[in-house]
């Protein structure tokens, strides 16, 4: 009986989830037809995702929207989702397996908001 409660806690501390908190974020998508950038960071490991991505450096998106932005002759980039949009697939829990959690950014011109 001993053996069975130490191999259920062994598997219990094996299998686990991945989490967002201090995941870099980057480019995933950019359209400078549409003047937007999407950043965000892509999941392609083999363990789900057991938060909404929350936790990712979120800080430092807006920043690099702008970096795209300008480096298509645009001022700035604002935010135009303030919630990450997951799109991918999900295991049988609804935690995300593979695919991308980002937020979109629109381009700006010198004296537009």
């Amino acid at each position: 009986m001993k053996y069975i409660i130490h191999l259920t806690i062994a598997a219990t501390l094996l299998v686990g989830c991945a989490s967002s908190k201090g995941k870099p974020v980057e480019v995933v998508n950019a359209n400078r037809a549409a003047g937007t950038v999407e950043v965000g960071f892509v999941k392609d490991d083999a363990l789900p995702l057991a938060d909404d991505g929350r936790y990712a450096q979120w800080e430092n998106a807006p920043g690099i929207a702008s970096q795209v932005c300008k480096r298509w002759g645009y001022d700035h980039a604002v935010e135009l989702t303030p919630h990450s949009r997951e799109v991918g697939m999900r295991n049988g829990y609804g935690y995300l397996m593979n695919g991308s959690i980002t937020k979109l950014y629109q381009c700006l011109k010198p004296g537009e908001n």
